[in-house]
């Protein structure tokens, strides 16, 4: 009888450690997503939370990669170094070491996305992780609400530590430098990159294919925190998801009333009536300069990133990280790596509408909002599509 007890109080701990992991894991992806505005020397806090996370599934043995995956990341790897290769023989202005350092951030990139999708997956640790990305999430708002407030108190709160690892200038969250009207961007270096992350959570809870449901008060709490941004692409593909989300409700004929509803139209209200000051000069005299030709930002977001292509080198690129930064990671990836990968991205967002339409359209909104394929959050941001865009619970699809 004792040595039964013994047994069963041994296998209730062995459970218990592997539950605390596998919350631990989870939670460092989740607030890895936060920290990717953070640089501390040559990469982020993100960075380093990403390589934790890779260690710690390696030295627990629960890194595994399937054979299919195995081959499609040596593809990727091949791509990259004929990339670099010739580019290195045939192009003179290739910057052979950003190459290289483009190489190995993506390289572990890949890897700690698909080894963190198997283990996700494995577990059944889909629900988790949404949960707790949603809180976290929730987290950052109210620090970007109480960094707001403390600005608009002249500094008689605290807050500036926040901001230590990245920027601190007033462009970065006042309005044309304007103190009066202050965008809410909490830990991120920018308004809009702020927005990015909420709309990516927000987007997962409403046309995640698993199952999962997450309470309104986090999606509305979400969803006033981007309009607090006042940034113009995240508050449209807010609403763009606001759309999508009410019609599949429609169409699918899930929609039923519900109190959040009247909390969320009332809180809308609230805020156009406390924010209008601030909502006409960033929001409606920005459409009517863009209406005009006045405000040329929107047409460069969409048109102007595509300048950087090199028609000389279209097949081969500029080489990997050899492109200025611009907003736009269709035109990123075309610049720095040819039409190969260029086609094999088309391909692949093809392949997520197919999927699941609402996170195609998001992820080629997103695309055009924030360009940039070589930093933790696009990676980050792969990993949610690939965990949340079609496939139940506990299963890892062999073509994947």
């Amino acid at each position: 009888m004792k040595v039964n007890e013994y047994n069963g109080n041994k296998w209730l701990l062995k459970g218990k450690k592997e539950d605390f992991f596998n919350l631990f894991i989870v939670l460092l992806v989740s607030i890895a997503f936060v920290f990717t505005d953070w640089t501390i020397g040559i990469v982020t806090l993100s960075d380093y939370l990403l390589g934790l996370v890779l260690l710690l599934l390696i030295l627990s043995r629960n890194l595994s990669i399937t054979k299919a995956q195995a081959i499609g990341l040596i593809a990727y790897i091949a791509i990259l170094l004929a990339n670099i290769y010739s580019n290195y023989l045939w192009n003179q202005e290739f910057h052979f070491n950003a190459g290289i350092a483009g190489l190995i951030r993506t390289t572990f990139y890949s890897i700690v996305v698909v080894g963190t999708y198997n283990f996700i997956k494995s577990k059944q640790l889909e629900g988790v992780l949404l949960q707790k990305s949603n809180l976290i999430a929730v987290i950052v708002c109210a620090i970007g609400v109480y960094i707001t407030i403390a600005i608009y108190t002249d500094g008689l709160l605290p807050y500036h530590f926040f901001w230590y690892w990245t920027r601190q200038d007033l462009l970065s969250y006042a309005f044309n430098e304007n103190i009066n009207w202050i965008r809410t961007r909490s830990i991120f270096s920018e308004p809009s990159y702020l927005g990015y992350y909420l709309n990516i959570v927000l987007g997962m809870n409403y046309f995640n294919q698993s199952g999962i449901k997450i309470k309104k008060i986090y999606s509305i709490i979400i969803t006033i925190t981007i309009l607090l941004t006042f940034s113009y692409s995240a508050i449209g593909i807010m609403l763009l998801q606001q759309i999508l989300y009410f019609w599949k409700e429609y169409r699918t004929k899930k929609f039923h009333w519900h109190p959040s509803i009247l909390i969320g139209a009332a809180a809308m209200f609230i805020f156009g009536y406390i924010f209008w000051d601030t909502i006409y000069e960033t929001i409606v005299v920005r459409s009517l300069d863009i209406i005009s030709g006045e405000d040329l930002s929107a047409f460069f977001r969409i048109f102007g990133s595509w300048r950087y292509v090199n028609k000389e080198h279209l097949f081969m690129g500029n080489g990997i990280g050899n492109t200025p930064a611009i907003w736009n990671v269709y035109a990123y990836i075309l610049s720095d790596l040819g039409v190969v990968a260029f086609s094999l991205s088309i391909i692949f967002t093809i392949w997520i509408l197919m999927k699941n339409i609402e996170l195609g359209i998001l992820f080629i909104a997103l695309n055009f909002q924030k360009g940039g394929y070589l930093g933790p959050s696009f990676w980050l941001f792969l990993l949610f599509l690939f965990v949340y865009v079609g496939h139940k619970q506990g299963k890892i699809p062999k073509e994947n």
